[in-house]
């Protein structure tokens, strides 16, 4: 198969993911897709082009089919996704240049988000231990090769935003889930603290997301600080929260649930009429 016919079966199979309706054709073109990747790749004539888009093709697989409800088979091309990324990206790192920069930092934020969804994966497939193991090497990745998340390029100071979010989301589920000690959520605090920080410096007028994805952090933010006492702190946090769900209006109904559970906590905990937070089911997708 001819280069121009892999990028064709790859858009193919991309398009037939967005709609619920066509996920079976879907599956079937993804298999065709790697398998002309992988033997493009072994090819005398394979360049890092075609490395990429095998990565690509294992990443969207594994994604198509924990939203098919097959979680646990997703695992296996998302950890080859993962592993072909970190090939890529060491490539791409040989080469020099500057880590905030294309194409380093493209090259970066694809491992980190295929770590981060590869995470949420084996959530989905019942392994929470393995989540919080993922997105903490998540964030590892992305400290030991580009440093300081604020000075690093845009793509990576994004996909590092969604790994700490994803991270305080997890570790908060397990303080809910298993509560031992205030070590759990002082864990939570602090990666939503880092997810604000980066998505703050994110949002864009012209990127309505960059708002809801801030709004989704200052909800799990919000319901970290209720947990180590920080109320004032945790209603400063509400408040702002709710002035981007005003803004984005129905659009932001999941982080507006969110910011709910958060008040509800906050009154509980101030002697209000609040509902227990802790009895509410805590299922979270990538955010």
């Amino acid at each position: 198969m001819g280069p121009d016919e892999r990028r064709r079966l790859f858009e193919q199979a991309r398009e037939r993911s967005a709609r619920q309706e066509t996920w079976a054709e879907a599956d079937r073109l993804w298999v065709r897709v790697i398998e002309a990747y992988r033997e493009a790749v072994r090819g005398p004539g394979g360049v890092r082009e075609d490395q990429q888009q095998l990565a690509r093709a294992l990443w969207r697989h594994s994604m198509l089919l924990s939203a098919r409800g097959r979680a646990a088979d997703g695992m296996a091309p998302g950890g080859e996704a993962v592993v072909v990324f970190e090939r890529v990206y060491d490539a791409v790192a040989a080469q020099g240049g500057n880590v905030a920069a294309a194409p380093r930092d493209d090259a970066l934020a694809e491992l980190i988000t295929a770590l981060v969804d590869l995470a949420e994966v084996s959530f989905a497939a019942g392994q929470p231990a393995t989540r919080r193991d993922l997105l903490e090497r998540a964030v590892t990745v992305g400290l030991t090769s580009a440093g300081n998340p604020p000075s690093a390029g845009p793509r990576t100071r994004e996909a590092m935003g969604t790994a700490y979010h994803n991270q305080a989301t997890a570790l908060l589920h397990r303080h809910l889930t298993r509560p031992s000690s205030g070590a759990g959520a002082q864990e939570a605090a602090l990666a939503a603290s880092r997810a604000c920080e980066l998505r703050q410096g994110l949002l864009d007028l012209a990127r309505p997301l960059t708002f809801w994805e801030m709004a989704n952090t200052y909800g799990v933010y919000a319901q970290c600080l209720v947990l180590i006492g920080d109320l004032d702190r945790a209603a400063m946090v509400l408040a702002m929260g709710n002035r981007f769900v005003e803004t984005l209006g129905p659009a932001a109904a999941e982080p507006a649930q969110k910011l709910r559970v958060a008040a509800e906590m906050l009154a509980r905990e101030k002697g209000g009429s609040g509902g227990s937070a802790g009895s509410r089911r805590w299922g979270w997708r990538r955010g």
